[in-house]
């Protein structure tokens, strides 16, 4: 076991970096880079599984939780909550929203 002061810090040093690359890891994974909120997804978006709102301030309310997102220029939407990483598949044209769920396209629009 490491008691030291020195050893504690160095641990903890290690879980802050795990912590801020974990954050990235889905984006990674895609060759896409995380990027501000996208103006063009603000808004409350409305499908048959419910309602989506994207806010400038990079929060989103989705699945009955509000999650922190970033768009890719990959076409993926990255969530993060609480240590929780989770990337959605995205396409944005003529007004409707398709996010692809688990293989299933899931459509929104906005009223």
């Amino acid at each position: 076991m490491c008691y030291s002061l020195k050893c504690r810090l160095l641990l903890i040093a290690i879980f802050v970096v795990m912590g801020l690359t974990s954050n990235v890891y889905a984006a990674e994974r895609s060759g896409a880079t995380p990027s501000k909120p996208a103006k063009s997804l603000t808004g409350t978006w409305h499908g048959t599984e419910g309602t989506i709102t994207f806010r400038a301030n990079g929060t989103i309310d989705y699945d009955g939780k509000r999650y922190y997102y970033a768009v890719t220029n990959g076409g993926l939407i990255q969530l993060n909550r609480k240590g929780t990483n989770r990337a959605i598949p995205y396409h944005l044209s003529g007004g409707k929203l398709t996010l692809t769920v688990n293989g299933k396209s899931q459509i929104y629009t906005r009223r």
